[in-house]
């Protein structure tokens, strides 16, 4: 080819110019659009996101901090000063397994706990965990149905325990101790009178804050330093909880 061809060639074929490389006015419209639609997206996923964390923790909230208990949370941690309440605690336990927990307390340095029937009839392992950590497996080895009353059997040594009290140690207006695992709570410790209407051979009717994780919680003299009832439930219509009295509790106790 010679060059004058080659020059002819050239002439048909022009370098593009700067502006074809730059976005024309459709191309900055679609992009605006884009761009606009990516951020509505991304505003529309973090509300649905917020949502869903204020309904979660209006599900959860009120059950973890629940605002009519901060009263009995305040009192419990004034309490949990005295040095009798704190030997008190020690022998009171977290029973649980993986979907349920509920209280009770020790009454023997070997092993022997008592708590409601309710609260460990459907539970496989039963775990019993001391405030101090350590924690065992646990058996069952009396229940009373009509007393809503359990003992259970744990392998141990010198463990902290209560000792029970007496028939017909306690009176009407008595001041007392409640100490147990109410709500997402341990080791919660309120104080209370015992009040008209209680009886040995039927109910203990308490002034002391009763929840939801009460149940098997050892009702304490505050003047004798023994156990005279077993927490099992609280009125559904009047600011009363209900325990077992001590006498009912020595009739089924199991030998030791």
């Amino acid at each position: 080819m010679s060059r004058q061809d080659r020059n002819e060639n050239e002439e048909h074929f022009d370098e593009p110019s700067l502006e074809d490389f730059l976005p024309n006015e459709e191309d900055k419209i679609v992009k605006d659009r884009q761009m606009k639609r990516q951020s509505l997206i991304r505003k529309f996923i973090a509300a649905i996101l917020v949502i869903a964390l204020f309904i979660s923790l209006n599900q959860v909230w009120p059950r973890v901090i629940n605002f009519s208990s901060i009263k009995f949370l305040q009192k419990s941690s004034e309490l949990s000063k005295q040095d009798d309440i704190k030997e008190y605690k020690e022998a009171v336990v977290t029973i649980q397994d993986q979907y349920t927990k509920g209280t009770g307390f020790n009454i023997s340095e070997t092993g022997l706990i008592v708590t409601n029937k309710h609260v460990v009839e459907d539970m496989h392992p039963i775990t019993v965990m001391f405030p101090n950590g350590e924690w065992m497996t646990a058996e069952i080895i009396s229940a009373e149905t009509d007393l809503d009353l359990a003992f259970l059997k744990i392998n141990g040594k010198q463990l902290p325990y209560i000792s029970l009290g007496e028939p017909d140690e306690w009176l009407v207006q008595d001041h007392i101790y409640v100490i147990g695992n109410p709500l997402f709570h341990n080791q919660i410790v309120n104080e209370g009178n015992i009040l008209q209407g209680s009886d040995k051979n039927g109910v203990l009717r308490l002034s002391a804050p009763i929840y939801k994780g009460n149940s098997g919680s050892p009702v304490i003299s505050s003047e004798s330093g023994k156990v005279i009832g077993v927490v099992y439930a609280k009125s559904m219509t009047e600011d009363v909880g209900y325990a077992i009295p001590i006498e009912q509790v020595l009739e089924k106790l199991p030998n030791k």
